[in-house]
């Protein structure tokens, strides 16, 4: 009877083993699909790395657009600022000048 127990006992651990083993055997399979799914998406999909790579070229066009178009403004700004000074320095020499009261014509 000891025998018969034992076997018993010994083949309830085994298939306890098999379950376990097969049941993180299909979640190893489900998770290495979803990850190759993912793989798959990133390389080829709508917002996968093909699509990214032009989407990325033109947001550096647009960057350097960009760029550009501040420097060109930022030399507006110098020039206007300069003008703007030199406006204020003629004014402020104009104001400056004795101020003449009006002619009184000589009779």
């Amino acid at each position: 009877m000891a025998t018969t127990e034992d076997e018993l006992a010994k083949k309830q651990v085994q298939e306890a083993v098999w379950t376990w083993a097969g049941r993180a055997i299909v979640v190893a399979v489900v998770f290495g699909f979803g990850f190759f799914a993912a793989w798959l998406l990133w390389g080829v999909g709508q917002r996968g790395a093909p699509a990214l790579r032009v989407a990325n070229e033109q947001l550096e066009a647009q960057l350097l657009d960009f760029k550009n178009r501040r420097v060109d403004v930022e030399g507006k700004l110098v020039v206007i600022q300069g003008r703007l000074d030199e406006c204020n320095r003629s004014l402020a020499a104009k104001s400056a000048l004795p101020v003449l009261g009006p002619r009184t014509p000589r009779t």
